[in-house]
């Protein structure tokens, strides 16, 4: 006797849509150590995407295209990206306790620092007590596992790699078959894939890329102001306050004004207490970051990479909430999640309430949801749409979904 008939359509399209479920609940549950990586690849290849079809349409294969981007743009960042990961672990496994209580010195004068625990003894009872751990002991044991780690690691990075490769040089197949097999152009379904598709575009891209560009950016001006400070002024664990100063980009109204504000404080204490004639240096650092390099990163790097599809509140919370839910791979997935949520809201819910027409049209978002905010300093607020455009001003090229 036949589980279903064939011929009878009902019975084919519910038992091969049970098998689809449940292979597609095998795949998931086989990828789940992977889920990261892959993230991360889909985050690289919005990152490849415009160059490599800057380089196609400069008559490029879409294999050399490809190639080109990967070897000479995806690895360099990557290997950049890694190297500001490392600098920062490094610098932050090297503050002092010590440390902090001087900038809480500095900054709040009347501030009770008996409870920091900067005795030596005590410091030195608790590295012992942490050295009897049997587990700490096994250097030997811990440097295999590291060892492991790193080429676990590797091979992952390698297949993230692979994967944006193929997603960059196969996305014209892709597209047509989903055109063809999946969805037409017009419908509901391919509507709201091309609003995802363009919201992420706009997250990765435009958000993620401004943030990293800042990051390295301004770490260079830190070390290079470093270079002409004054006698114990410098500027401390400058890739940290890079860090910080990338992300606060994401705060509304005062962005990175925040990070600022809070360094010239620091050095300006330290000048007014040691010699008030070095005041220049906090005034020369404000006018370079607060003035010069805000106005260059508004006036050339926000409108080039023009990450601003979705309100800065739902960008930050986005980023913030990614990384504690989801792990290291949440600072991607959170903005996916956040992306593929609210183009739901903004494409597809409209047509399901009672009385609903269609899809609405994407030109014309809810201004509610819509609406972009800087989130440099509350001076620039001004909307951009969504408009088919990719961010380096080209026409999108609509054969990817």
């Amino acid at each position: 006797m036949k589980l279903w008939d064939e011929r009878d359509s009902d019975g084919v399209g519910i038992g091969w849509w049970l098998f689809g479920i449940a292979l597609a609940v095998v795949l998931v549950a086989s990828l789940d150590t992977y889920i990261g990586w892959v993230v991360f690849g889909l985050f690289l290849y919005y990152v490849a995407r415009p160059i490599a079809r800057r380089l196609r349409n400069r008559g490029a294969s879409p294999g050399l295209a490809s190639l080109l981007t990967l070897a000479l743009i995806i690895l360099p960042f990557v290997g950049l990206l890694g190297a500001v990961v490392v600098i920062s672990v490094g610098q932050l496994s090297a503050i002092r306790l010590a440390d902090i209580e001087q900038i809480a010195r500095t900054l709040f004068p009347g501030f009770e620092t008996g409870a920091i625990p900067t005795d030596p003894s005590r410091l030195y009872d608790a590295a012992t007590q942490l050295l009897r751990d049997p587990s700490v002991r096994n250097l030997l044991g811990q440097f295999g596992a590291f060892v492991g780690t790193f080429a676990t690691q590797a091979y992952n990075l390698f297949l993230a790699l692979v994967f944006v490769f193929f997603l960059v040089r196969d996305e014209d197949r892709i597209s047509g078959w989903f055109q063809t097999t999946v969805a037409e152009r017009g419908t509901t379904t391919y509507e709201y894939l091309d609003a995802v598709d363009r919201g992420l575009n706009s997250v990765f891209f435009g958000y993620t890329l401004t943030i990293f560009v800042i990051v390295v950016t301004s770490a260079v001006l830190y070390n290079g102001l470093n270079l002409i400070a004054p006698p114990g002024m410098d500027i401390p664990q400058t890739m940290l306050v890079a860090v910080a100063t990338g992300l606060a980009t994401l705060i509304p109204l005062v962005g990175r004004s925040i990070v600022y504000l809070f360094v010239v404080l620091y050095l300006a204490v330290i000048a007014v207490r040691t010699d008030p004639t070095q005041l220049w240096f906090p005034i020369l650092f404000y006018v370079l970051m607060g003035f010069v390099f805000d106005n260059v990163i508004r006036t050339y790097v926000r409108p080039y990479l023009s990450g601003r599809m979705f309100h800065t509140g739902l960008i930050m919370f986005a980023y913030l909430l990614g990384p504690p839910v989801f792990g290291w791979y949440g600072i991607f997935l959170g903005p996916l999640i956040m992306v593929v949520a609210i183009q739901f809201l903004w494409v597809v819910f409209p047509a399901m309430l009672p009385g609903a027409s269609g899809a609405p049209d994407m030109g014309e978002e809810d201004d509610s949801l819509g609406t972009i905010d800087s989130g440099d300093d509350g001076s620039d607020d001004r909307e951009t749409r969504g408009d088919g455009r990719d961010h380096d001003g080209s026409e999108r090229d609509d054969s990817t979904v």
